[in-house]
């Protein structure tokens, strides 16, 4: 619910339960939810953090072979959907029989921000993500960490220090643990 640092502590305060004072606190989460736990963000963390926004989006994993290249020899592991009316989200879809050599009796795709085009019956499972979104302001302070992270008793990882992929959020949390003196 909130991190407050102190010269010698940080208390951390988990919603329903009482601070806890810990020597130091790491904040595995998104830049903007960093952010608002922090009751106490410095102008340097705002700087930061706060040039790294998050987006929306809506993930679909189905069967509807439809959402892929009509050309099977142009399917790819991402395959972005160039529509006559851009919209503001992306929208690919992921073919996971490709991304992860899967074997199957049917095409396995998550689709991102494109529901409505996927036929119901091959919906499998429908969930909600945010993803960073990528500026020039949002690089050059990916560029800045060190200004923030290992300061002030406050170490930060996640996926927005790199692309925004999960062996991004690893080795920006490797980052951190080699700070502590661990070595993976």
């Amino acid at each position: 619910q909130a991190v407050t640092r102190h010269p010698d502590h940080v208390l951390v305060k988990l919603r329903g339960h009482e601070a806890e004072r810990f020597d130091e606190a790491v904040l595995a989460t998104h830049s903007d939810q960093a952010l608002a736990l922090l009751g106490d963000a410095s102008e340097r963390e705002h700087e930061i953090l706060g040039a790294i926004p998050y987006q929306t989006n809506e993930a679909v994993l189905h069967t509807d072979r439809r959402m892929l290249p009509r050309r099977r020899r142009a399917w790819a592991s991402w395959n972005y959907h160039l529509l006559e009316q851009p919209t503001d989200a992306t929208t690919v879809t992921y073919h996971i029989n490709r991304l992860q050599s899967l074997r199957a009796d049917r095409e396995f795709c998550v689709t991102l921000n494109r529901t409505h085009a996927i036929d119901p019956a091959h919906v499998i499972k429908t969930i909600s993500y945010a993803h960073p979104v990528y500026t020039s302001e949002g690089v050059k302070a990916q560029a800045r960490v060190a200004e923030i992270s290992a300061q002030n008793r406050t170490h930060y990882c996640g996926a927005y220090w790199g692309w925004g992929f999960h062996e991004d959020g690893v080795r920006s949390g490797l980052r951190v643990a080699e700070r502590f003196g661990a070595k993976l």
